[in-house]
């Protein structure tokens, strides 16, 4: 059983409306501390995992399935199909809040203050509300008012219900709550008459330290000292532990926000300040905001401490500020300019002015997810959004830029039109997934963005759409908190491969008049998937529900099977059929069929081009007669499925076209990671990706490389867990550094040259990333790693010393090959230095686990639960990743300590997102590629369930077995001899 406590413990304690009146106008003296009745966190966007290969950092999102339905499934080959209704989740099937009346406006005062110990806040709701009549023509309505509610204590004398009429009052007779469903029920004695009223409460809530909900944040500052902020992070279900509020997102309401915080402090929140004033408390004053336009409960957001801006104003006229901690701001410069276009380009691309006076952006210390789309308050982690431009690693610039132009896609899909359930969160997040790459690319079209997206996003989100225990796009959620199972790469990533493939289906100038329709006809309220396409279809007369229905209601992806007739390349026609892609390689026999766009090329005319056509049946012959002198079907990689050419000769033409370096870098990239999955999953062999790898001598394409880096590598950790066959995993290291990787860093050098350009320098990062793991004990790489690594040591801050590019890299290798703790004991020191920007604390944290000593392994990890090394916790991923990620041996520790101190992490994230446990189960129990090792996860977790991540587990499990069963052939004796051959043909 799990040490976290899911039992209701009692219920809130009961307090006087006098005191909590008195509690919101002096400083408290509060003799008690609320506890947590279920340590049940909030939902995170993004969890942040370390590129092995680019020694950088990216964020990746996780999923979550059940262990119970997965382990049968991922080895079971007979399946159905998972295919979702026309009706998803109809509202009959949803708990929600019982209706009869609806929130219009939230009158809220809190009074906050981050100093104190006894980690309360304070607050006074007067919530308007229309009553509605039970049957047409009465005047009267519901007799109950059921809130969503989580660890506040209601002031049960302050409740009262007030009409619009002069004098009405009513008191509940009763209050009662279930505390499973987040829920307080106020009941009256009589039914409240219908039309406008308001109901009237005070309460006192949790100011934790968890990053959910209204939570308090700490930073030293510029003399060392330990100051506190206060934040909040309410998505997904989160507003109801700062406020009784009805707590789903379609049931939009406008806020009228006040705060009373200590003197010195500032308060920021969605809205302008309208006005302040000195409190009647000692040290104390109130600030007032403008009242927000209508939005969901989970965009309300408040910030408060000292905070250091700069400011920008748009062409369209909107205050534009990014603010940090003092001594930080000037590292948000980069991410307003980026902002400021972004926010002047979504203007114009969807005809529809940001609709507030203003836009702040924060950099917070302590934030669970990657950024937040509050609207009028975007908040980020400090990585996300601050950095030097002028030293910054090219990585960090662009996740910068990807980060912010996802945020404020949001402003608009999300948040102006915003989804009906959380069944739609694709709406949101798929979107802003395609939007932050075609608004990133429009700013920055210097560094091909959409080739980073095929390896990144849409790469990652295949593999995991290959498990069978995905789940559709669209997927039905019946109970809001089982939300957090779908903030995942398949409603992001997918979502967003998804939208790219329409906006190809139906034209560019159709999508946009598309989403442009959908703005304006739907700004201000909620909508489904079914309102888009009938708005593309309106735009476009194409049957665009009926096409995309087929990619968003069922799960997982098709692959397409190319067949010649008489196995020859110059065939007239083509057979094409298409089956379910699984990652285990075992048979589909289910009914799923794909309406696939075909997207040939090259071709030699126009009507070649023209008769791109869809597959829309299990089956068809295709016209080939305009091929050229190579045919790849999904050219320029426009949709999420993968590719199988049946025959030798048509493969072979593929892989001659580039070695010529004919086919353009984006389909390099698809199909070299089509004939790696297919590889992975046993229906090509292994020989043949060498001979394909060995084509790509002499890429100088940065993306391409960011591709083959991926599999390199993965190739080589598969190998590496195989001890019986050592002398293989040297050959292929000493081959592929010899054909691939020596030339690359001989092109690209360890040195910028002057006037080099982005692309250059993040190749250099992929390259050496490369060199890290192919090279890491090489004479020569190592003695110039510890020279560059102490030209840092002794100008830490330079950036000529060592770039940001580089620094994972040669870290990484300087303490793989350094005696004793000195090395590991400066790189740690240097972690903690206030001063030391996030990026690279990040870098250090990651690579750490690289310490050859099994006692720094430990030590590493040890800093995750405590001690003087201890990480902060939104960082807890990073150290456990290292170790697990260095070698077979790091990751048979990282789980043997999971395994040890389960009960000590748990408490450490007691209350905290779940999902921060999800990333640290995946790293530890997904790390050894060992078929056992499989059953040994799938047992501990059978025993001991990791609740609200059955799912992640599930899916954990599923991906060791497919590693380990990709172990398992790289280690037979003719796959051993297949790749012996190869890799002597590369040599030669």
């Amino acid at each position: 059983m799990s040490s976290i406590d899911h039992t209701p413990l009692h219920l809130p304690l009961q307090i006087s409306e006098r005191e909590v009146d008195a509690q919101l106008s002096t400083r408290p003296l509060c003799p008690f501390r609320l506890h947590s009745r279920r340590q049940r966190s909030f939902t995170i966007s993004v969890a942040a995992v370390a590129l092995l290969v680019c020694g950088a950092t990216t964020y990746v999102i996780r999923s979550h399935m059940r262990i119970g339905q997965s382990s049968q499934m991922a080895r079971d080959s007979e399946a159905t199909d998972h295919v979702v209704s026309g009706n998803l989740s109809k509202a009959s099937d949803r708990e929600t809040l019982p209706g009869g009346w609806a929130p219009m406006r939230y009158n809220l005062e809190l009074r906050v203050d981050p100093c104190e110990e006894s980690g309360t806040f304070h607050g006074r709701l007067a919530m308007d509300v229309r009553v509605e009549s039970l049957q047409r023509g009465e005047e009267q309505g519901v007799r109950n008012m059921t809130l969503n509610a989580r660890n506040l204590s209601i002031a049960e004398t302050s409740v009262v219900f007030r009409s619009s009429a002069p004098g009405y009052e009513l008191r509940p007779a009763e209050i009662s709550w279930d505390l499973d469903q987040d829920r307080v029920k106020l009941s009256f004695a009589k039914p409240l008459p219908v039309g406008d009223g308001t109901l009237e409460l005070s309460y006192i809530g949790q100011l934790s330290g968890d990053m959910a909900g209204l939570y308090k944040s700490t930073y030293q500052d510029a003399q060392g000292q330990t100051q506190v902020i206060a934040l909040t992070q309410l998505e997904a279900i989160e507003a109801r532990r700062v406020f009784p509020c009805w707590d789903e997102p379609a049931q939009k309401a406008s806020f009228n926000l006040s705060v009373t915080i200590p003197e010195g402090f500032e308060a920021f929140s969605n809205m302008p300040v309208t006005s302040q004033h000195s409190s009647d408390g000692v040290g104390m004053h109130t600030v007032i905001f403008q009242e927000t336009p209508v939005m969901s409960t989970y965009l309300l957001a408040l910030a408060v401490g000292r905070f250091d801006s700069i400011q920008h104003v748009t062409e369209g006229g909107v205050v534009l500020r990014v603010l940090a901690v003092p001594g930080q701001v000037r590292r948000g410069a980069f991410a307003l300019d980026v902002a400021a276009r972004a926010l002047d380009f979504y203007e114009k691309y969807f005809d529809v002015k940001f609709p507030l006076p203003k836009l702040d952006m924060l950099a917070a210390p302590d934030f669970a997810a990657g950024a937040m789309e509050n609207w009028g308050l975007v908040i980020y982690r400090e990585v996300d959004m601050l950095c030097d431009e002028m030293q910054a690693a090219v990585a960090q610039r662009i996740r910068i830029a990807t980060v912010v132009t996802h945020e404020l896609a949001h402003m608009w899909f999300g948040n102006l039109v915003t989804m009906q359930w959380w069944d739609q969160l694709w709406l949101n997040e798929g979107f802003a997934n395609f939007m932050q790459t075609y608004a990133t690319d429009a700013l920055f079209p210097q560094w091909g963005i959409w080739e980073q997206y095929i390896v990144q996003d849409q790469s990652n989100a295949l593999a995991l759409d290959s498990l069978r225990s995905s789940h559709p796009i669209q997927v039905p959620i019946r109970r809001a908190r089982d939300v957090d199972e779908v903030f995942d790469l398949i409603s992001y990533s997918k979502g967003g491969s998804v939208v790219r493939m329409l906006q190809a289906y139906v034209g560019a100038d159709n999508f946009r008049n598309g989403l442009v329709r959908y703005m304006k006809k739907h700004a201000y309220g909620s909508a489904s998937t079914s309102d888009l396409w009938s708005c593309m279809e309106a735009v476009s007369g194409q049957p665009v529900g009926q096409v995309m229905d087929s990619w968003t209601r069922q799960e997982g992806f098709p692959l397409l099977i190319v067949e010649e007739a008489n196995q020859s390349f110059r065939a007239q026609r083509l057979h094409l059929s298409q089956s379910r892609f699984l990652a285990d390689g075992s048979k589909w026999t289910g009914k799923q069929i794909w309406n696939i766009p075909l997207h040939p090329g090259p071709m030699n005319d126009s009507a070649g081009r023209s008769g791109q056509g869809l597959l829309a049946t299990r089956e068809m012959s295709w016209d080939a007669t305009h091929a050229g002198d190579w045919l790849k079907f999904n050219f320029g990689q426009v949709a999420p499925y993968r590719v199988l050419y049946a025959g030798e000769a048509f493969r072979m033409a593929l892989v001659k076209s580039v070695s010529a370096g004919k086919m353009p870098a984006i389909d390099r990239m698809g199909l070299l990671l089509d004939s790696f999955a297919l590889v992975r999953q046993g229906t090509l062999p292994p020989d043949g990706l060498v001979h394909l790898l060995i084509a790509f001598k002499g890429e100088d394409n940065t993306h391409v490389w960011q591709s083959l880096a991926g599999i390199l590598v993965s190739m080589r950790r598969s190998m590496s867990f195989n001890s019986k066959h050592s002398e293989s995993l040297e050959a292929f290291d000493k081959a592929i550094s010899t054909v691939l990787v020596l030339p690359a860093m001989a092109q690209c050098g360890w040195t910028s040259a002057p006037g080099e350009d982005d692309l250059m320098k993040q190749k250099r990062a992929v390259i050496l990333g490369l060199v890290a793991q192919f090279l890491l004990h090489d004479d020569g790489v190592v003695q110039e790693a510890y020279s560059r690594y102490n030209a840092w040591l002794a100008a830490p801050d330079s950036a000529k010393a060592l770039p940001d590019d580089l620094k994972a890299s040669i870290f990484k290798i300087v303490l793989a090959n350094a005696p004793g703790h000195e090395v590991y004991n400066a790189l740690v020191s240097h972690a903690r230095r206030a001063e030391t920007p996030q990026a690279v604390r990040l870098s250090i944290l990651s690579v750490i686990g690289a310490a050859p000593s099994p006692d720094l392994r430990a030590q590493t990890l040890a800093s995750v639960l405590g001690g003087p090394n201890r990480v902060r916790l939104q960082d807890i991923m990073y150290p456990i990743q290292g170790v697990a990620a260095a070698d077979p041996a790091g990751a048979r520790l990282a789980w043997s300590w999971f395994v040890d101190s389960r009960s000590a992490l748990e408490k450490r994230l007691q209350g905290a997102n779940v999902r921060l446990l999800g990333t640290v189960i995946q790293a530890c129990a997904g790390s050894v590629l060992e078929a056992s090792h499989a059953n040994e996860v799938e047992a501990h977790f059978r025993m001991r369930p990791a609740l609200g991540l059955e799912r992640s587990v599930a899916q954990t499990v599923e991906s060791v077995r497919t590693e380990a069963r990709f172990a398992s052939l790289l280690a037979s004796p003719h796959t051993l001899l297949e790749l012996q051959h190869a890799l002597q043909e590369a040599k030669a």
